[in-house]
């Protein structure tokens, strides 16, 4: 009998569930009363004056860097050292503008490989690496990047960042070997927007 009850409890309520809450009756449709017209001059979009220019990396700035990196005693003396592994990774964006740094990042590893003897981490490598970190932590941190160096084998990483200061850029570079986690040379460079 209680089996029964249940079964009849359940169809009602599976059965009020069937009913169309918008009733049976179809949507009228009808056709417009007048024709839809051309206009006879063809429609413009309004003027919004001239293109904004797309910001460009300031690439002059990481040449000058990547100079004063090189020229350095303390990174000569390194670079004397052997063939040492750098993990150059591109520096962070504090401007507030959409500034690729990856191209800064590209210019200062030629520049820097031309003039030295560091070799450096493929940055296809670099790049999916830091892909999985960002997704697994968020953002990049200290120990994330020195944790990168490592699994690519380098043993130095120059990281730094981009910042705006008025109508100028100032790009700060810092060297660190990854074993000890000694900060080997700081250097910063600025230049107009």
């Amino acid at each position: 009998m209680k089996l029964r009850s249940l079964l009849m409890v359940g169809a009602l309520l599976l059965g009020g569930c069937a009913v169309n809450p918008y009733g049976g009756t179809q949507a009228p449709v009808s056709e417009p009363d007048a024709p839809v017209v051309q206009p006879d001059k063809p429609v413009t979009k309004p003027d919004s004056g001239a293109p904004l220019p797309k910001p460009v990396a300031p690439t002059g700035l990481a040449l000058a860097m990547a100079d004063a990196f090189v020229q350095a005693p303390e990174v000569r003396e390194l670079a004397q050292t052997g063939q040492p592994v750098l993990l150059l990774t591109p520096p962070q964006n504090g401007t507030g503008e959409p500034v690729d740094t990856r191209a800064m990042a590209a210019a200062m590893s030629k520049r820097i490989q031309s003039k030295s003897g560091f070799r450096f981490v493929d940055p296809a490598q670099v790049a999916a690496i830091t892909g999985q970190l960002e997704y697994q932590q968020g953002r990049m941190n200290p120990a994330s990047l020195v944790r990168l160096g490592r699994q690519t084998g380098a043993g130095y990483m120059l990281y730094g960042d981009l910042v705006a200061e008025g109508s100028r850029y100032r790009l700060s570079m810092t060297l660190m070997e990854l074993r000890s986690g000694e900060l080997l040379w700081s250097g910063s460079r600025s230049a107009s927007h």
